[in-house]
């Protein structure tokens, strides 16, 4: 016996069982998110990209620099959805970094890695469109934390959102005349809601929606979801 015969296997129709597990195995997760972390401290960063690594929803490799200035130097950074910035970069800061994006790359989600947590960086880094900000000893559930940002939502630790709370208890300040609807709105927004799950929620549609948050946006003097929930706070509206 010849040994194309020996080796020779049987083609496999579409229908086959074989072929339907590989093919659905294959489009279990067809859009993965573009993820990167610019960490200077290579051990965290090595951990945190072990992490991310492991899960379905993850686009693998994920991306990493040792710095700022690395981060601006690749094309690579311009096709991520998702970005962690450690907030004490040697060199440009983590939010100098933020700020510079915050203008070049409006579209893109940041969540703030920090050992601090100063107020001023807090406010800081959000008042430059970071819609996360994550202690590193408080990392937490990874997948959860990019669900939620991804969503649409914005995302901070106990720690700093105690912080975040007291600061404003602080200085109290009038609020904008929000009408009941739109106060309905900004309370599922606040909770991280989707427009979509808002929508449902209120039994209304997604364009009336569009319209109530434009509307609170406008009232509010707000850019996007984090400054959204501190001007809530500050103001006392919930």
């Amino acid at each position: 016996m010849s040994i194309s015969k020996v080796l020779a296997f049987p083609r496999l129709q579409p229908s086959h069982p074989v072929v339907e597990r590989t093919r659905r195995k294959r489009n279990r997760n067809p859009v993965s998110a573009r993820v990167g972390i610019v960490e200077n401290d290579e051990v965290f960063r090595a951990e945190v990209v072990r992490r991310l690594e492991a899960l379905p929803s993850i686009e693998t490799p994920v991306q990493t620099w040792g710095s700022a200035e690395a981060f601006q130097r690749d094309s690579r950074s311009d096709s991520l959805d998702l970005l962690f910035v450690d907030i004490m970069l040697g060199g440009i800061t983590g939010i100098q970094l933020v700020k510079d994006l915050h203008s070049r790359q409006p579209e893109l989600r940041i969540v703030m890695l920090t050992n601090l947590n100063s107020d001023e960086m807090i406010f800081e880094a959000i008042r430059y469109g970071t819609l996360g900000y994550i202690l590193k000893s408080e990392l937490g559930d990874l997948e959860d934390a990019i669900r939620i940002v991804l969503g649409g939502g914005a995302l901070i630790t106990p720690t700093i959102a105690l912080r975040v709370f007291a600061n404003f208890r602080k200085q109290p300040a009038a609020g904008p005349d929000l009408t009941d609807r739109e106060k309905q709105v900004l309370e599922l927004l606040v909770r991280g809601k989707t427009i979509r799950a808002v929508s449902e929620f209120l039994c209304l549609s997604p364009h009336t929606i569009h319209d109530h948050i434009k509307r609170i946006y406008r009232k509010l003097e707000v850019h996007n979801r984090a400054e959204l929930s501190l001007r809530a706070q500050e103001l006392s509206l919930l």
